[in-house]
């Protein structure tokens, strides 16, 4: 499933509410309504996935941010003791 779905599926569900409302108030079919439920209990699960699968995303980019902002530090932090090294006295 693809992450960016996840404000479609959430629109699906308002509208299917919408739908249930209406037809509680006109017919009352509870065959229709039914169906609507199941299609609104099936939509909900794949919102909560896809929000699990968003967040993991969204965690392992933080993560490799950190460990790249880890390793220039480290680069750094060489590069300026070399530096260092390479300006004292060998006396």
């Amino acid at each position: 499933m693809d992450v960016s779905a996840l404000p479609r599926f959430k629109q699906n569900i308002r509208q299917l509410k919408k739908e249930k409302a209406e037809t509680l108030t006109s017919s009352g079919d509870r065959r229709k309504i039914k169906r609507i439920q199941r299609q609104i209990k099936l939509l909900k699960r794949q919102t909560r996935d896809l929000a699990q699968e968003k967040k993991k995303l969204a965690a392992a980019a933080a993560a490799e941010a950190a460990a790249k902002a880890a390793a220039e530090k480290a680069a750094a932090d060489s590069a300026a003791a070399a530096a260092k090294a390479a300006e004292a006295p060998a006396g």
